[in-house]
Protein backbone atom coordinates (compact mmCIF):
# COMPACT_ATOMS: atom_id res chain seq x y z
CA UNK A 1 0.00 0.00 0.00
CA UNK A 2 1.35 3.44 -0.96
CA UNK A 3 2.15 6.13 1.60
CA UNK A 4 0.98 9.69 0.89
CA UNK A 5 3.03 12.38 2.65
CA UNK A 6 2.51 16.14 2.85
CA UNK A 7 5.71 18.06 3.64
CA UNK A 8 5.87 21.66 4.85
CA UNK A 9 8.89 23.96 4.84
CA UNK A 10 8.74 27.60 5.98
CA UNK A 11 11.03 30.50 5.19
CA UNK A 12 10.60 34.21 5.80
CA UNK A 13 8.94 35.02 2.47
CA UNK A 14 7.57 31.67 1.31
CA UNK A 15 5.93 28.45 2.44
CA UNK A 16 6.93 25.36 0.45
CA UNK A 17 4.58 22.40 0.32
CA UNK A 18 5.00 19.07 -1.43
CA UNK A 19 3.05 15.82 -1.67
CA UNK A 20 4.66 12.45 -2.37
CA UNK A 21 3.41 8.98 -3.09
CA UNK A 22 6.09 6.87 -1.47
CA UNK A 23 9.39 8.38 -2.71
CA UNK A 24 7.76 9.96 -5.80
CA UNK A 25 7.26 13.69 -5.17
CA UNK A 26 4.39 14.39 -7.57
CA UNK A 27 3.37 17.84 -6.37
CA UNK A 28 5.37 20.83 -5.12
CA UNK A 29 4.47 24.50 -4.77
CA UNK A 30 6.04 27.60 -3.26
CA UNK A 31 3.55 30.04 -1.74
CA UNK A 32 5.19 33.45 -1.83
CA UNK A 33 4.56 36.02 0.90
CA UNK A 34 5.21 39.75 0.82
CA UNK A 35 6.33 41.94 3.72
CA UNK A 36 2.83 43.42 3.79
CA UNK A 37 1.31 40.00 4.59
CA UNK A 38 2.95 40.00 8.03
CA UNK A 39 3.24 43.71 8.74
CA UNK A 40 0.99 43.54 11.84
CA UNK A 41 2.45 40.26 13.14
CA UNK A 42 5.19 40.82 15.70
CA UNK A 43 6.21 37.19 16.21
CA UNK A 44 6.63 34.29 13.81
CA UNK A 45 3.88 32.30 15.56
CA UNK A 46 1.35 35.05 14.74
CA UNK A 47 1.60 33.98 11.10
CA UNK A 48 0.09 30.53 11.76
CA UNK A 49 -3.54 31.17 10.66
CA UNK A 50 -2.43 33.09 7.56
CA UNK A 51 0.02 30.42 6.39
CA UNK A 52 -2.39 27.57 7.23
CA UNK A 53 -5.12 29.11 5.11
CA UNK A 54 -2.65 29.81 2.30
CA UNK A 55 -1.63 26.12 2.25
CA UNK A 56 -5.19 24.81 2.26
CA UNK A 57 -6.26 27.26 -0.46
CA UNK A 58 -3.28 26.33 -2.65
CA UNK A 59 -3.99 22.61 -2.30
CA UNK A 60 -7.65 23.19 -3.21
CA UNK A 61 -6.72 25.40 -6.16
CA UNK A 62 -4.39 22.75 -7.54
CA UNK A 63 -6.92 19.95 -6.93
CA UNK A 64 -4.64 17.97 -4.62
CA UNK A 65 -6.51 15.18 -2.83
CA UNK A 66 -5.71 16.24 0.73
CA UNK A 67 -7.93 13.48 2.18
CA UNK A 68 -5.49 10.84 0.97
CA UNK A 69 -2.61 12.24 3.06
CA UNK A 70 -1.41 9.86 5.81
CA UNK A 71 1.43 11.91 7.33
CA UNK A 72 2.15 15.63 7.57
CA UNK A 73 5.84 16.24 8.20
CA UNK A 74 8.11 19.25 8.68
CA UNK A 75 11.69 20.10 9.46
CA UNK A 76 11.95 20.49 13.22
CA UNK A 77 12.33 23.92 14.74
CA UNK A 78 14.39 25.60 17.43
CA UNK A 79 13.52 23.24 20.27
CA UNK A 80 15.28 21.97 23.36
CA UNK A 81 18.48 20.00 22.67
CA UNK A 82 17.48 16.57 21.35
CA UNK A 83 18.69 13.46 19.55
CA UNK A 84 18.62 12.96 15.81
CA UNK A 85 15.50 11.17 14.59
CA UNK A 86 11.80 11.36 13.73
CA UNK A 87 9.49 12.83 16.39
CA UNK A 88 5.73 12.91 16.68
CA UNK A 89 4.55 16.46 17.30
CA UNK A 90 2.83 16.53 20.69
CA UNK A 91 1.48 19.24 22.96
CA UNK A 92 4.83 19.67 24.71
CA UNK A 93 6.61 20.29 21.41
CA UNK A 94 3.85 22.63 20.24
CA UNK A 95 4.20 24.63 23.46
CA UNK A 96 7.97 24.91 23.01
CA UNK A 97 7.58 26.07 19.40
CA UNK A 98 5.00 28.68 20.40
CA UNK A 99 7.11 29.87 23.35
CA UNK A 100 10.25 29.94 21.20
CA UNK A 101 12.21 27.91 23.73
CA UNK A 102 15.18 27.83 21.34
CA UNK A 103 14.40 31.15 19.66
CA UNK A 104 11.57 32.90 17.83
CA UNK A 105 12.21 31.88 14.24
CA UNK A 106 10.05 31.14 11.21
CA UNK A 107 11.41 27.57 11.14
CA UNK A 108 9.15 26.86 14.15
CA UNK A 109 6.16 27.65 11.94
CA UNK A 110 6.63 24.50 9.84
CA UNK A 111 6.06 22.20 12.81
CA UNK A 112 3.07 24.21 14.01
CA UNK A 113 1.53 24.10 10.53
CA UNK A 114 2.14 20.35 10.30
CA UNK A 115 0.44 19.80 13.66
CA UNK A 116 -2.52 22.04 12.80
CA UNK A 117 -3.18 20.55 9.36
CA UNK A 118 -2.63 16.97 10.54
CA UNK A 119 -5.18 17.60 13.32
CA UNK A 120 -7.71 18.69 10.71
CA UNK A 121 -7.02 15.55 8.66
CA UNK A 122 -6.81 13.31 11.75
CA UNK A 123 -3.42 11.89 10.77
CA UNK A 124 0.05 11.88 12.37
CA UNK A 125 2.23 14.99 12.33
CA UNK A 126 5.99 14.56 12.50
CA UNK A 127 9.22 16.52 12.56
CA UNK A 128 12.56 15.14 11.42
CA UNK A 129 15.99 16.03 12.79
CA UNK A 130 15.07 19.31 14.50
CA UNK A 131 17.49 22.20 14.16
CA UNK A 132 18.29 21.69 17.88
CA UNK A 133 19.86 18.23 17.43
CA UNK A 134 22.83 18.28 19.80
CA UNK A 135 25.55 15.62 19.57
CA UNK A 136 28.50 17.86 20.39
CA UNK A 137 31.40 16.85 22.58
CA UNK A 138 31.72 18.45 26.03
CA UNK A 139 34.71 20.44 24.80
CA UNK A 140 32.70 21.83 21.88
CA UNK A 141 29.82 22.78 24.19
CA UNK A 142 32.04 24.64 26.66
CA UNK A 143 31.60 28.39 26.93
CA UNK A 144 33.78 30.90 28.70
CA UNK A 145 31.06 31.99 31.14
CA UNK A 146 28.64 29.70 33.00
CA UNK A 147 25.67 32.07 32.77
CA UNK A 148 25.18 31.26 29.07
CA UNK A 149 26.00 28.50 26.60
CA UNK A 150 26.63 27.91 22.93
CA UNK A 151 23.61 26.32 21.28
CA UNK A 152 23.50 23.61 18.65
CA UNK A 153 21.06 25.12 16.11
CA UNK A 154 21.81 24.13 12.52
CA UNK A 155 20.43 22.48 9.37
CA UNK A 156 20.49 19.03 10.97
CA UNK A 157 17.98 17.49 8.55
CA UNK A 158 20.01 18.20 5.41
CA UNK A 159 23.34 17.48 7.12
CA UNK A 160 22.26 14.01 8.20
CA UNK A 161 20.38 13.08 5.02
CA UNK A 162 23.07 14.06 2.50
CA UNK A 163 25.94 12.70 4.61
CA UNK A 164 24.24 9.31 4.67
CA UNK A 165 23.40 9.51 0.95
CA UNK A 166 27.01 10.33 0.12
CA UNK A 167 28.33 7.46 2.22
CA UNK A 168 25.86 5.06 0.61
CA UNK A 169 26.84 6.21 -2.89
CA UNK A 170 30.50 5.32 -2.27
CA UNK A 171 29.59 2.02 -0.56
CA UNK A 172 30.58 3.18 2.91
CA UNK A 173 28.78 3.58 6.21
CA UNK A 174 28.13 7.09 7.54
CA UNK A 175 28.91 5.81 11.04
CA UNK A 176 32.44 4.92 9.91
CA UNK A 177 33.31 8.26 8.28
CA UNK A 178 34.65 11.68 9.24
CA UNK A 179 32.92 14.40 7.20
CA UNK A 180 33.02 18.18 7.21
CA UNK A 181 29.60 19.31 5.98
CA UNK A 182 28.71 22.86 4.92
CA UNK A 183 25.14 23.91 4.13
CA UNK A 184 24.41 27.36 2.73
CA UNK A 185 20.70 27.92 3.26
CA UNK A 186 18.43 30.72 2.13
CA UNK A 187 19.39 32.74 5.21
CA UNK A 188 22.34 31.30 7.10
CA UNK A 189 25.28 28.91 6.96
CA UNK A 190 26.09 25.86 9.07
CA UNK A 191 29.42 24.03 9.04
CA UNK A 192 29.75 20.84 11.08
CA UNK A 193 32.24 18.12 11.87
CA UNK A 194 30.59 14.68 11.58
CA UNK A 195 32.69 12.12 13.40
CA UNK A 196 31.66 8.47 13.07
CA UNK A 197 27.95 9.31 12.80
CA UNK A 198 27.80 12.19 15.30
CA UNK A 199 27.94 15.95 14.77
CA UNK A 200 30.65 16.60 17.33
CA UNK A 201 30.92 20.33 16.63
CA UNK A 202 28.91 22.90 14.65
CA UNK A 203 28.40 26.66 14.61
CA UNK A 204 25.11 28.03 15.92
CA UNK A 205 23.68 28.87 12.50
CA UNK A 206 20.33 30.23 13.71
CA UNK A 207 20.62 33.54 15.56
CA UNK A 208 24.20 32.76 16.40
CA UNK A 209 27.68 32.70 14.97
CA UNK A 210 29.75 31.41 12.10
CA UNK A 211 30.11 32.57 8.47
CA UNK A 212 27.74 35.23 7.20
CA UNK A 213 24.81 34.08 5.07
CA UNK A 214 22.40 35.71 2.63
CA UNK A 215 20.28 37.24 5.42
CA UNK A 216 22.29 36.83 8.61
CA UNK A 217 25.52 38.33 9.88
CA UNK A 218 26.97 35.22 11.47
CA UNK A 219 29.57 36.09 14.09
CA UNK A 220 29.55 39.68 15.33
CA UNK A 221 31.96 41.11 17.90
CA UNK A 222 30.20 41.29 21.26
CA UNK A 223 31.57 44.80 21.86
CA UNK A 224 29.82 46.02 18.69
CA UNK A 225 26.48 44.67 19.89
CA UNK A 226 26.99 46.31 23.30
CA UNK A 227 27.76 49.63 21.58
CA UNK A 228 24.54 49.36 19.57
CA UNK A 229 22.54 48.80 22.74
CA UNK A 230 24.05 51.40 25.02
CA UNK A 231 25.54 54.04 22.71
CA UNK A 232 23.15 53.96 19.76
CA UNK A 233 20.14 52.87 21.86
CA UNK A 234 19.02 50.01 19.63
CA UNK A 235 16.20 47.92 21.07
CA UNK A 236 16.43 44.13 21.32
CA UNK A 237 14.11 43.71 18.31
CA UNK A 238 16.14 46.17 16.23
CA UNK A 239 19.36 44.29 16.93
CA UNK A 240 17.77 40.91 16.15
CA UNK A 241 16.42 42.21 12.85
CA UNK A 242 19.79 43.69 11.96
CA UNK A 243 21.53 40.39 12.70
CA UNK A 244 18.91 37.97 11.32
CA UNK A 245 17.06 39.87 8.58
CA UNK A 246 18.85 42.96 7.30
CA UNK A 247 22.49 41.93 7.06
CA UNK A 248 25.01 41.13 4.31
CA UNK A 249 23.44 41.38 0.85
CA UNK A 250 20.31 43.19 2.03
CA UNK A 251 22.35 45.90 3.71
CA UNK A 252 24.59 46.45 0.67
CA UNK A 253 22.47 45.71 -2.42
CA UNK A 254 18.91 45.48 -0.93
CA UNK A 255 18.26 41.87 -1.87
CA UNK A 256 18.69 38.56 -0.07
CA UNK A 257 17.43 36.32 -2.85
CA UNK A 258 19.96 33.69 -3.90
CA UNK A 259 18.51 33.65 -7.42
CA UNK A 260 18.73 37.45 -7.77
CA UNK A 261 22.27 37.51 -6.38
CA UNK A 262 23.42 34.85 -8.84
CA UNK A 263 21.90 36.84 -11.74
CA UNK A 264 23.82 39.96 -10.63
CA UNK A 265 27.21 38.27 -10.45
CA UNK A 266 28.17 38.78 -14.10
CA UNK A 267 27.98 42.57 -14.07
CA UNK A 268 28.06 43.81 -10.47
CA UNK A 269 31.43 44.19 -8.71
CA UNK A 270 29.88 44.89 -5.30
CA UNK A 271 27.87 41.65 -5.41
CA UNK A 272 30.98 39.72 -6.38
CA UNK A 273 32.94 41.28 -3.53
CA UNK A 274 30.29 40.38 -0.92
CA UNK A 275 29.97 36.84 -2.23
CA UNK A 276 33.74 36.42 -2.20
CA UNK A 277 33.86 37.59 1.43
CA UNK A 278 31.12 35.11 2.30
CA UNK A 279 33.00 32.31 0.53
CA UNK A 280 36.20 33.27 2.36
CA UNK A 281 34.46 33.01 5.75
CA UNK A 282 32.93 29.66 4.84
CA UNK A 283 36.27 28.25 3.70
CA UNK A 284 37.87 29.34 7.00
CA UNK A 285 35.09 27.64 9.00
CA UNK A 286 35.46 24.41 7.02
CA UNK A 287 39.23 24.41 7.48
CA UNK A 288 38.86 24.87 11.25
CA UNK A 289 37.39 21.37 11.52
CA UNK A 290 40.72 19.88 10.46
CA UNK A 291 41.47 20.40 14.15
CA UNK A 292 38.10 19.04 15.30
CA UNK A 293 38.65 15.78 13.40
CA UNK A 294 42.35 15.48 14.30
CA UNK A 295 43.37 15.86 10.67
CA UNK A 296 41.41 12.80 9.56
CA UNK A 297 38.77 13.99 7.07
CA UNK A 298 37.27 11.49 4.63
CA UNK A 299 35.16 14.00 2.69
CA UNK A 300 33.96 17.59 2.53
CA UNK A 301 30.33 18.08 1.44
CA UNK A 302 29.00 21.41 0.17
CA UNK A 303 25.22 21.78 0.04
CA UNK A 304 22.93 24.56 -1.18
CA UNK A 305 21.69 26.26 -4.36
CA UNK A 306 24.57 28.73 -4.39
CA UNK A 307 27.02 25.96 -5.25
CA UNK A 308 25.48 25.84 -8.72
CA UNK A 309 27.50 28.99 -9.29
CA UNK A 310 30.88 27.72 -10.50
CA UNK A 311 32.78 30.76 -9.29
CA UNK A 312 31.51 30.43 -5.74
CA UNK A 313 32.24 26.71 -5.69
CA UNK A 314 35.70 27.24 -7.17
CA UNK A 315 36.63 29.98 -4.72
CA UNK A 316 35.88 27.77 -1.72
CA UNK A 317 37.18 24.51 -3.18
CA UNK A 318 40.57 26.01 -4.11
CA UNK A 319 41.15 26.95 -0.48
CA UNK A 320 40.21 23.57 1.01
CA UNK A 321 41.02 21.04 -1.73
CA UNK A 322 44.09 19.73 0.11
CA UNK A 323 42.03 18.72 3.15
CA UNK A 324 39.86 15.99 1.60
CA UNK A 325 37.80 15.09 -1.51
CA UNK A 326 35.06 17.68 -2.13
CA UNK A 327 31.49 16.85 -3.18
CA UNK A 328 28.64 19.28 -3.85
CA UNK A 329 24.85 19.02 -3.82
CA UNK A 330 23.74 22.27 -5.52
CA UNK A 331 19.99 22.22 -4.78
CA UNK A 332 17.55 22.10 -1.88
CA UNK A 333 17.05 18.53 -0.60
CA UNK A 334 14.70 19.34 2.28
CA UNK A 335 11.63 17.66 0.76
CA UNK A 336 13.57 14.53 -0.22
CA UNK A 337 15.04 14.30 3.28
CA UNK A 338 11.64 14.55 4.95
CA UNK A 339 10.05 11.93 2.68
CA UNK A 340 12.99 9.56 3.09
CA UNK A 341 12.79 9.64 6.87
CA UNK A 342 9.02 9.11 7.01
CA UNK A 343 9.33 6.10 4.69
CA UNK A 344 11.98 4.67 7.00
CA UNK A 345 9.40 4.83 9.79
CA UNK A 346 6.74 3.23 7.58
CA UNK A 347 9.16 0.44 6.59
CA UNK A 348 10.12 -0.26 10.20
CA UNK A 349 13.71 0.98 9.82
CA UNK A 350 13.20 3.80 12.33
CA UNK A 351 11.00 4.30 15.35
CA UNK A 352 9.08 7.47 16.12
CA UNK A 353 10.60 9.20 19.12
CA UNK A 354 8.85 11.12 21.88
CA UNK A 355 9.98 14.70 22.49
CA UNK A 356 10.77 15.49 26.10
Amino acid sequence: MSTIILTINTEIFYTRIAVSKDENIFYQSDIDHSKDDFILMENAVDQLPFRRDAIMNRLRRDAVDIKSVQYVVAEGGLLKPCETGVYEIDKIMVGDMIDGVGGDDVINMAGLLAFTIASLLRVKSLVVDPASVDERSDVARFFAHPITRKKSLFHALVHKYLSKEYAKNINKNYDDMNIVFCHVGDRNVSVAAHKKGCVVDVNQAYMGFGPMGFFETGTMPVSNVIDMMFKKHYTKDEILKLINRNATFHSYITTNSCDEIMSLLKNDNKTNMILEAMAYQIAKEIASHYVTLDGEIDAIILSGKIFADKRFFKYISKKIENLAPINSYPKDYTVEALVYNVLQVVNGEKEIKTYA
